[in-house]
């Protein structure tokens, strides 16, 4: 059988099957290499952070001189977009979400993409799917500290700050700062 056929016949890949491999190839990679190379910080870190992008960018979008560190989880990338000089941290979970730029995510926070449905009481919560959410939006400039959850669907705008351990329920004004459970502005930046 011809390598470069598709089901045994002498007729060459399409591109899209050769795009769909290539995906497969890069989201292979990320997990069993590449996001479990040392971070930036590390002796050869520009060299593993370079590997790590870059096999990222074979399922999803991520921006110019980006930082992401070992262990980020990112299903498989669809629905998830990072923006131009962002950094996101280790063991950070990203679901449906389009990151601006200049976005600094701390570690181990959990960014959700959606939620389950719960209407029917008869059928158990796990079989009953999916609520469609809209995209979670985090605008330019902003800081997510150190194990915040932001619920799905979620417009986080420009120059915000969400303090350490913060679940975010609602859309956060531009240059706010809002921390706690559930979070609550705490003052504006300006």
């Amino acid at each position: 059988m011809d390598p470069l056929s598709s089901s045994g016949s002498k007729e060459p890949l399409t591109h899209s099957a050769m795009k769909k491999i290539r995906r497969i190839i890069s989201l292979l990679f990320y997990y069993a290499v590449a996001s479990k190379l040392p971070n930036y910080a590390f002796p050869g870190g520009k060299v593993y952070n370079w590997l790590r992008v870059n096999s990222m960018r074979g399922f999803m979008k991520v921006g110019h001189h980006s930082r992401v560190m070992r262990d980020v989880y990112v299903g498989n990338g669809k629905g998830i977009e990072i923006g131009d000089y962002c950094r996101v941290n280790e063991k950070v979970r990203l679901d449906n979400v389009k990151i601006g730029n200049h976005v600094m995510i701390a570690r181990e926070s959990v960014i959700l993409g959606k939620t389950h449905e719960t209407i029917d009481l008869e059928t158990p919560m796990e079989q009953q799917g999916n609520i469609p959410t809209p995209q979670t939006v985090i605008g330019d400039d902003v800081w997510l500290g150190l194990r915040v959850t932001l619920m799905p669907g979620l417009k986080i705008s420009k120059g915000s700050i969400i303090g350490a351990g913060a679940v975010v329920t609602k859309d956060v004004k531009e240059y706010s700062i809002v921390g706690g459970i559930p979070a609550k502005l705490i003052k504006y930046r300006k």
